[in-house]
């Protein structure tokens, strides 16, 4: 079943094998249909982008993305390609101190020529290297430090020393005037499935021989013993989109979306899953729109398939206040012509023209221990849908 105004490339079976040159597989592409209403439908095409890209970011200059991507043993690293994808790299496939280490999560700075990212101690002692699957919860942050890395992948420094005590840093953000970066911080680990989170953050400051340094680090209030999750600073700087349980008696899986302001304040809740999730929330450039993703409207499984509707997602999108929600995408839904079987949207990144929004998916795989694949998906939009 096409959805009407889509124009949507099927799914193929694509080797594993990439080629030498980029490491990139490109679908065909489609010719785009109009969209009968973009405001409420904005899609006109989805591609298969990037064989094997996983966590995203999008530079604000346009013209790179960085994206995290398993090699042949299972451990990631992070490559940059500019967007026309004639010029991928590996950042840190030849660091030697970076050699037995997950490095994922990358995030850009405002400035397009730097880089955070996220570096996993021992993953396989977490096993975390066979199942890419358990590196989309909190548990990924798990013996993680944030580095910073230069656009050149010449250099790197090691910003934090979270390991040392104990504790755990997941999915930094910087702010719109790059001076600061955010995460959330476990401060208790024996507490529910993933421990308690805390919202930290830090003046960003670069020294004159170009090297990073976290200084003046705050912690922002947030409820005691809850899963909280940054989705980005809000245009102002002021306050954070967070997914977080942050509800009393919500499960730890159950995750809403709340924009908190750092001056204090109940945080605005801006989705009621009622026991789903929804997370990965991004704003748009122009700041009218959150793209995010859910388990909504999933039903059921298929008969060959062992993944439940609570470990699957589709994108979604709403207006910024929270209202006029509706699904974008169709990978879960076996009637649909881009049908994926169970499918799980792991991140996105919108492009700063505000048109084109990057996913990472990932789908197969099952409980008999087969390998989920991944990829990152480009979401065409109607031009007229960002204004």
């Amino acid at each position: 079943m096409l959805k009407a105004g889509w124009s949507v490339q099927p799914p193929t079976d694509v080797p594993r094998f990439l080629t030498a040159a980029l490491g990139i597989l490109l679908a065909g592409m489609t010719a785009p249909a109009p969209a009968a209403d973009p405001e409420s439908n904005p899609v006109i095409r989805i591609e298969r982008w990037i064989e094997g890209g996983a966590r995203v970011d999008w530079s604000r200059q346009g013209e790179w993305l960085a994206y995290d991507k398993a090699g042949a043993d299972g451990r990631y690293d992070v490559y940059i390609t500019s967007t026309d994808l004639l010029a991928e790299r590996c950042l840190t496939c030849d660091m030697y101190a970076l050699r037995k280490d997950n490095v994922l999560n990358p995030v850009w700075h405002p400035t397009g020529e730097r880089l955070i990212v996220q570096v996993q101690r021992h993953p396989k002692r977490l096993k975390f290297v066979a199942d890419p699957l358990q590196l989309l919860t909190p548990d990924r942050a798990l013996h993680g430090e944030f580095y910073d890395i230069d656009r050149q992948g010449k250099s790197f420094t090691m910003l934090t020393r979270f390991t040392a005590s104990g504790t755990a840093a997941l999915d930094p953000h910087f702010s719109f005037d790059g001076e600061r970066l955010l995460w959330s911080e476990r401060i208790k680990a024996r507490k529910g499935r993933y421990g308690a989170w805390q919202l930290r953050s830090a003046r960003f400051q670069v020294n004159r021989v170009g090297t990073a340094q976290l200084k003046k680090i705050r912690s922002h209030a947030a409820p005691a013993d809850a899963l909280i999750v940054p989705q980005g600073y809000t245009p102002d700087d002021r306050g954070a989109l967070v997914a977080g349980n942050l509800e009393p008696g919500q499960p730890p899986d159950a995750l809403d979306l709340y924009r908190l302001r750092f001056d204090g304040g109940e945080p605005e809740r801006l989705t009621h899953s009622r026991g789903g999730a929804e997370e990965f929330a991004r704003l748009s450039p122009a700041g009218r729109h959150v793209a995010f993703t859910s388990n909504a409207e999933i039903r059921g499984t298929e008969p060959d398939q062992t993944v439940p509707p609570s470990v699957r997602r589709e994108l979604w999108l709403m207006d910024a206040d929270g209202s006029n929600k509706r699904r974008l995408t169709f990978f879960n839904d076996p009637t649909s012509d881009h049908s994926l079987g169970h499918t799980y949207i792991g991140d996105l990144a919108w492009s700063p023209g505000g048109d084109q929004i990057a996913l990472h998916v990932l789908w197969g795989g099952s409980r008999n221990g087969d390998r989920p694949r991944e990829a990152l998906y480009r979401i065409h939009l109607d031009p007229s849908f960002r204004r």
